[in-house]
C-alpha cells in the first residue's frame, strides 16, 4: 500500500468549542489533513483553529 493511499483526513464540526479544540487537534498528529468546520461560534473557536494551522 502506498503512502498516499494511507493518508487520513479528519473533519471536525465545531460550535463554541474553544475550550477543547486545541486538545482535540493535538490528539490527531497522525492525520494528513484536519478540517475544522465552524458553525458560527461566538467564542474563540476560529482563533484556535487558525493558530493550529499556523
Amino acid at each position: 500500500m502506498s503512502e498516499a493511499s494511507r493518508a487520513l483526513a479528519v473533519i471536525i464540526p465545531t460550535l463554541n468549542a474553544e475550550a477543547g479544540l486545541a486538545a482535540t487537534l493535538s490528539a490527531l498528529p497522525f492525520t494528513a489533513q484536519r478540517i475544522v468546520v465552524d458553525g458560527g461560534s461566538g467564542d474563540g473557536t476560529v482563533d484556535v483553529a487558525r493558530a493550529a494551522a499556523a
